[in-house]
């Protein structure tokens, strides 16, 4: 299923990737001959920046677009871009949580 947006499934991308750099987030647009487009997201944190991941935009099936994570679990709905930006960088922040001690 094609999401409907101008840009299609880039231009949701790309409105997402506009929020999360509003955030201080580093983005990058992918968009690969033959495949889908993607955005990837990595902490700001220079100690954090394993935590990245892609994103994708695809249909569910039922006539609703969604951003997606790449083990097919959805973000949130294509056209609430903030709402997905506060979901990524929730999942990708770091913890401040220090070293477990043992009971």
């Amino acid at each position: 299923m094609s999401c409907s947006h101008a840009g299609g499934p880039a231009g949701h991308l790309e409105a997402l990737r506009r929020e999360l750099s509003r955030r201080g987030w580093i983005t990058s647009l992918l968009e690969p001959p033959g495949r889908p487009a993607s955005l990837f997201v990595q902490n700001p944190d220079p100690g954090a920046a394993a935590l990245s991941d892609h994103v994708l935009v695809a249909g569910d099936g039922q006539g609703r677009c969604w951003y997606w994570w790449p083990w097919a679990t959805r973000i949130a709905p294509a056209g609430d871009p903030a709402q997905a930006a506060g979901r990524i960088t929730s999942v990708l922040r770091a913890t401040d949580s220090g070293p477990v001690t043992p009971a």
